[in-house]
């Protein structure tokens, strides 16, 4: 109920309260008995405002489309088979989004960020994108990269709907053919790893490390660093325990973060530079703080490859 009609209400009601206090009064004042149906008039008055609350009161039930990117993947996962979406449902995905440490689940995290660099993903309704999320992990123990996830994605993409159902991961042995260098983390994202051989990757993807970009393993390097900064020291672990010191070129990153605005800018996504510059605070580059250029470069990154 809005405002105005409340008032409006309140206004009617409280007429109608005077005039039966008024004859109220007057009867009294008479001698004469009160009539049956003015005291039920009275009774009536008493019990109009909280029927006619309860008649306004509208309780819409939480859908799919309330619900956020990263919770479909959730979703998905914590339910992979298709049922009536519950309150139960809703509530673990929510609660997911603040979950750490221990608590978080590597296999979605991992699918977000794969699903996060599928343009198309971005642009899908909810009960497409959990239909997607749910085929991809029918065949998890295929797809061991993000490159691998986000390239059965795309062909479950081009598939028709109804033709879904028979998209298979390759096997054709296309992931020999990759070359390095390769990049990882480790479950908590506490480590990461540059590697030169595909079989030092599965290696550390069958102890449960998650692959990811050379940018994502700058920016990792760069947080790494700054912790090692407020620590007083100058060293960072990678997965493989060797101890090497970093220090991080701004003037690199920011060189690439410059050509990668441009060439968005270039390509017809302008509004995606200006997007990324804004979430930064920023409205050209040289705005952008040195610590926030990793961040930079990731975003265009994701841009461009869709």
């Amino acid at each position: 109920m809005s405002l105005e009609t409340s008032l409006e209400l309140n206004n009617q009601l409280l007429t109608q309260h005077n005039a039966l206090l008024e004859r109220l009064i007057t009867a009294l004042a008479s001698g004469v008995a009160l009539r049956t149906d003015t005291v039920a008039q009275v009774q009536e008055y008493r019990e109009t405002v909280p029927e006619t609350k309860a008649e306004n009161t509208v309780i819409r039930k939480v859908t799919l489309d309330d619900l956020e990117f990263s919770d479909i993947i959730a979703l998905a996962a914590f339910y992979p088979e298709p049922q009536e979406l519950s309150e139960t449902m809703i509530q673990r995905v929510v609660d997911y989004r603040d979950a750490e440490g221990d608590k978080r689940v590597v296999q979605i995290d991992a699918l977000d960020s794969a699903l996060q660099g599928v343009k198309r993903a971005g642009h899908l309704n909810k009960s497409a994108l959990l239909d997607l999320s749910r085929n991809i992990l029918r065949f998890w123990d295929d797809l061991p990269t993000i490159a691998a996830r986000r390239d059965f994605a795309e062909r479950l993409l081009d598939a028709p709907a109804d033709g879904r159902h028979e998209v298979k991961p390759k096997t054709s042995g296309k992931d020999e053919e990759r070359t390095g260098p390769f990049y990882c983390k480790n479950v908590d994202g506490s480590a990461a790893s540059e590697l030169h051989t595909l079989r030092k990757l599965n290696e550390l993807l069958k102890k449960g490390h998650i692959e990811i970009t050379k940018v994502e393993y700058l920016q990792l390097q760069e947080d790494f660093a700054r912790k090692n900064e407020a620590k007083g020291g100058t060293e960072t672990v990678d997965d493989a325990g060797d101890n090497t010191d970093t220090q991080t070129d701004f003037a690199a990153l920011r060189k690439q973060a410059e050509g990668m605005i441009l060439q968005l800018a270039k390509g017809g996504y302008r509004a995606e530079a200006v997007a990324i510059l804004e979430k930064q605070g920023a409205k050209k580059l040289g705005e952008v703080a040195d610590e926030n250029l990793a961040d930079v470069i990731a975003q265009a990154e994701k841009a461009l490859e869709g």
